[in-house]
């Protein structure tokens, strides 16, 4: 939503809700929020006395910034609007505000959703001994790198944080069984992304086919592969989309630059402001026997309604199954996805909902919880 165009007065009133926590850094605050409630193209706020203007379309980026003013120890911002942030008073992050960049918007969304969700961020890379939830953040090149505890490594220009680092590394929601020794195990990969979920599998043992197939993102998968080598070499990637064995027509949007979040070729997920992108299709099975891939320990389903298109000769010598599903497709049901698993004896072991782990057998939505079917985002079927 924050980046449409025509927002109606009552969603703007929305967008004021999400900055008000943080607007106490700013000087110009009734300026702000009319500006925010009457549709204006550009936010200027003004911090210690400089101006910086903020298209409405990043919105994001306004309260990322207004958030990270508020949970830093000490910020500088100079006239051209350079901002120099610190969390700790040792590690300093430079941020240019007076035309931010993919990179430097990708940085202030790092910042503020890893703060909230208790990552802390550091530029020293001597430390050692550091804690699970501290990212290093260097500049190499004139780029921008991100390096996790564990040491894998990605261009910030080249991922989506909320679901590269904040989901699967910080909320570490692709957690799979700690018991199972996953050392040459087989994960398919259906919907890579920017690399996050094969170099996290990949990083545990496994052996990794991943598919993705927007060309944007497979462009910043590639070159997240180049700076983690040595797992690199236990990951298939293939620009591919797995769902009908057809040339597919993802709906993408015409941002070139970001690449799209949520593409579909079932559903067009990007408002009237989108173009087509015909993608090389296979059906799972189809898939399996191009690359060579028979059993499966694991396949990881990210992929906006193709889940619906799997069928019983797709599945068959799997393990696990950890997918998200998602339904804007009317034609689609929930209970038709879950009776093709439960035909084939899988059985449901955990749940989440926004984050919320549920466990309990077969899935049937447990009243106490108040679920509905649209609210139920995640879930992982084990074969027995």
């Amino acid at each position: 939503m924050w980046g449409r165009k025509n927002l109606t007065f009552k969603e703007n009133l929305g967008l004021v809700y999400f900055v008000l926590p943080f607007i106490s850094v700013v000087e110009n605050k009734i300026s702000l929020i009319c500006s925010i409630l009457f549709g204006k193209s550009e936010y200027k706020i003004k911090i210690k006395n400089v101006i910086i203007k903020i298209p409405r379309t990043k919105f994001n980026s306004l309260r990322s910034l207004l958030a990270c003013l508020n949970y830093s120890m000490s910020y500088s911002l100079d006239s051209l609007g350079n901002l120099e942030i610190s969390f700790d008073e040792n590690s300093k992050f430079r941020i240019t505000l007076s035309k931010l960049s993919f990179e430097d918007t990708n940085l202030l969304e790092l910042l503020h959703e890893g703060s909230r969700h208790c990552a802390n961020f550091v530029s020293d890379t001597t430390l050692s001994d550091i804690r699970k939830q501290t990212y290093t953040i260097i500049s190499e090149n004139n780029k921008k790198i991100i390096i996790t505890s564990s040491g894998i490594k990605f261009f910030i220009d080249s991922i989506h944080p909320g679901n590269t680092i904040i989901e699967t590394f910080v909320r570490d929601i692709h957690s799979i069984n700690s018991k199972i020794n996953w050392d040459n195990k087989i994960v398919v990969d259906v919907g890579a992304e920017c690399g996050d979920t094969p170099l996290y599998f990949a990083s545990m043992g496994a052996k990794v086919y991943a598919f993705e197939p927007l060309k944007k993102h497979f462009e910043f998968f590639k070159k997240n592969l180049s700076l983690n080598p040595a797992l690199s070499e236990k990951i298939i990637p293939i620009n591919a989309a797995i769902g009908k064995d057809e040339k597919l027509k993802f709906y993408v949007s015409n941002d070139d630059e970001t690449g799209t979040i949520s593409a579909s070729f079932v559903s067009n997920n990007q408002d009237k402001n989108f173009k087509h992108e015909l993608v090389d299709g296979y059906k799972l099975e189809t898939a399996r026997k191009k690359f060579g891939i028979n059993h499966i320990d694991l396949l990881k389903m990210d992929c906006k309604e193709c889940e619906f298109y799997l069928t019983d000769n797709d599945l068959k010598d799997i393990d696990r199954i950890k997918l998200e599903y998602t339904i804007q497709n009317k034609k689609f049901k929930l209970d038709d996805l879950l009776d093709l698993l439960k035909r084939l004896n899988f059985v449901e072991v955990a749940a989440s909902i926004d984050g919320i782990n549920l466990k309990h057998k077969w899935l049937r939505y447990p009243s106490e919880f108040n679920l509905t079917l649209e609210n139920l985002k995640k879930y992982e079927a084990v074969l027995l």
